[in-house]
């Protein structure tokens, strides 16, 4: 209960903080250009509130998924509730907030992409569309956090199923290069996508994109400008090896293993000029044991980081579902 009350309080925090945000931008529309400025700070102060709580209720449930003691409130000599019956409680709490955190988002999102297209006629002022700009990015930013967390969550509670059928890894790696192509433009890095003649995988297509664009995203936040990155799948015995493959800042294998644990970022000069609160290599290596997959990760300081995801090649009796 102690967690639990924990995450309901960082999610109240988060949900207030939306609210406010919206507030600030729904009256920024009829003041003066002084009083956009103030209504500004006041958007930008509940975006960051909003990401700390996310992060609050992430570090809650990493601890919960790690093994990390919390305080018990079980007095002597009474019977503890049922860990089953607690972590049931969780799941169903946890549910009902991904809702409550995403229908706001999704709104803001929505809107923030109407208004870029300009739908209803032009914007006057230029800067009101670098605003929404801004606004789309930062509520794609803090629900991609906020799905990252539930996702680690359902599975640290064993809740999330998979889907499989059959996919063909050269298709799914170049929905993968597609969905990264404009980040790894912003990033000014090259995206190459290698050939692949590898047969076809027994995976679920949603929750193995996650895993495989999760891998890119990770290595264009650490490849320096004019860096290389590449995608591509090999077949081997029995096995399909997806490889990502980056010339970025590299990693000693202490670092590996600190890279690899939730909410756990590996220290450095390009660390602190980079997005993110450190759920992708783990989410991703999640992804990959849930599948029956391994994830291996070579990596030199200097020369860059080699990610791995073996996955087992679709067997005879698997009938084609795609």
């Amino acid at each position: 209960m102690f967690r639990l009350t924990r995450a309901v309080i960082a999610s109240v925090a988060t949900i207030a903080a939306l609210v406010a945000f919206a507030a600030a931008l729904a009256d920024a529309g009829n003041d003066s250009l002084q009083a956009l400025a103030q209504h500004r700070l006041i958007a930008a102060g509940s975006l960051v509130l909003a990401v700390a709580s996310a992060l609050a209720l992430g570090i809650v449930i990493g601890r919960g998924a790690s093994g990390d003691a919390v305080p018990s409130l079980v007095e002597p000599g009474t019977v503890p509730i049922r860990t089953d019956t607690m972590s049931r409680a969780e799941t169903e709490f946890l549910a009902n907030m991904s809702h409550e955190l995403r229908t706001p988002l999704n709104a803001m999102i929505g809107f923030a992409e109407l208004i870029l297209s300009e739908i209803h006629g032009p914007i006057s002022d230029r800067r009101y569309y670098d605003y929404v700009g801004h606004i789309h990015t930062g509520s794609e930013q803090l629900l991609a956090i906020v799905d990252a967390t539930l996702d680690l969550s359902q599975l640290a509670a064993g809740q999330l199923d998979l889907r499989p059928c059959r996919v063909e890894p050269s298709a799914i790696i170049k929905e993968c290069a597609q969905s990264v192509a404009a980040q790894a433009e912003v990033a000014k890095v090259e995206l190459v996508v290698r050939p692949s003649t590898a047969s076809s995988v027994a995976a679920d297509p949603v929750r193995l994109k996650q895993a495989l664009t999760c891998l890119l995203s990770n290595a264009i936040k650490f490849t320096a400008h004019g860096g290389r990155i590449s995608i591509g799948a090999i077949g081997n015995d029995g096995f399909v090896a997806f490889e990502v493959i980056d010339n970025g800042i590299g990693m000693m294998p202490d670092q590996v293993e600190l890279a690899l644990q939730p909410f756990r970022m590996v220290d450095g000069c390009m660390t602190r000029r980079r997005s993110g609160v450190g759920l992708g290599l783990t989410l991703a290596q999640r992804l990959v044991r849930l599948h029956g997959g391994e994830l291996r990760i070579e990596s030199r300081p200097g020369y860059g980081t080699s990610v791995t995801v073996i996955m087992p090649v679709i067997s005879s009796h698997q009938t084609d579902k795609r």
